[in-house]
């Protein structure tokens, strides 16, 4: 009989959920049929002799499976079947076992983790199988069943108010939301690169999305939402070179900070010369939030040790923008003499 299946995935947890709960076929063709999926899936399913010794009347509707160093549990319930997989390769916290620890597919060794997640896509395309599907699944990426980018596009663009009806999707019609990060035009459809969020340079295809903003289709699921000032037309140089100076810095800074509150002065002395040189160095202070500024004119601390470090031409530019609430300080806490910027002509010389 036709069935609606939901699959829900939490970590190593799988729970097969029917909407008809009065279903008697149930039983035998998910839970009997996902046994014998497992099985010709390489896992060894037997039966579970803690239940069946203590519960035998419950022993049918439980099974273990192994498969290497991993462990399922596999049960039924009324109009849900749930698989638990745990792997006995971690020191256990849980006084119960590891099976009870949280977190487990973290724990996982790196294969197995690969494994578990196999298993799940295995599992979601034998459901589909049998019945349609919808896949729930918070933690992880996309799944078997999961739409593809091109069809999360295509569902904004049939629910959104700006999408011209002639043509089934927005138009860019504003030269500034079409102008790339390296002065070209973006087209709807057109290959394009980005900077991702490690810094590294990644290529997709851009459909425009709404005022600046444009989606880039990576790959089959993955999907971006980047302003065209942070979208290129041309290849960047250097495509292995990554992209992530302010993230290097504000590593190498707490490194430093870290080296010098253990007393490993050689190392932070090699990883001040590493950032700045020879160039002295100074920490900014704001007078409205009475803190210093953090790395990379983020943030503020009241420690001076996990303050920021700038440059002299840094802190001379940031002190003279808001020099009535800001004041820099070297490294021996001596202020900053800053001298005041040539006044600039209100027009220009005829």
């Amino acid at each position: 009989m036709p069935r609606d299946l939901t699959l829900r995935l939490h970590d190593t947890q799988a729970g097969i959920w029917q909407e008809n709960a009065n279903d008697p076929t149930f039983r035998k063709e998910v839970f009997l049929g996902l046994l014998k999926h497992l099985g010709r899936s390489g896992w060894a399913v037997s039966l579970d002799d803690e239940v069946r010794k203590r519960h035998r009347s419950l022993s049918p509707n439980y099974r273990r499976a192994r498969k290497g160093n991993l462990f399922a549990s596999v049960r039924t319930c009324g109009r849900v079947v749930e698989v638990e997989i745990w792997a006995e390769t971690w020191t256990k916290e849980n006084q119960n076992g590891h099976r009870y620890d949280f977190d487990k597919i973290n724990r996982l060794d790196y294969l197995d983790r690969l494994r578990v997640d196999l298993t799940f896509q295995r599992l979601a395309r034998w459901l589909s199988g049998l019945a349609t599907v919808k896949v729930e699944d918070r933690t992880r990426g996309p799944g078997l069943t999961a739409p593809t980018a091109l069809e999360r596009i295509a569902q904004h663009y049939a629910e959104s108010w700006h999408t011209d009806k002639a043509l089934g999707r927005p138009v860019c019609t504003s030269p500034y939301n079409c102008r790339s990060a390296d002065g070209g035009t973006i087209t709807h459809g057109a290959a394009v690169w980005f900077v991702d969020d490690k810094g590294r340079i990644g290529h997709g295809v851009a459909y425009y999305n709404i005022n600046n903003m444009w989606w880039i289709a990576v790959g089959r699921h993955m999907l971006r939402n980047n302003s065209s000032f942070e979208i290129y037309v041309s290849a960047p140089s250097c495509l292995r070179v990554k992209r992530n100076d302010r993230e290097r810095r504000k590593r190498l800074e707490g490194e430093m900070s870290f080296a010098i509150r253990v007393h490993k002065f050689r190392r932070a002395e090699t990883i001040r010369k590493i950032l700045f040189g020879d160039q002295p160095l100074f920490r900014i202070r704001s007078s409205k939030n009475d803190a210093f500024y953090g790395s990379n004119y983020s943030g503020y601390t009241s420690d001076t040790g996990r303050a920021g470090l700038y440059t002299r031409a840094e802190a001379e530019d940031e002190v003279r923008r808001v020099p009535h609430l800001l004041s820099a300080y070297d490294l021996s806490g001596k202020p900053l003499v800053i001298p005041a910027a040539p006044d600039l002509p209100l027009f220009a010389a005829e």
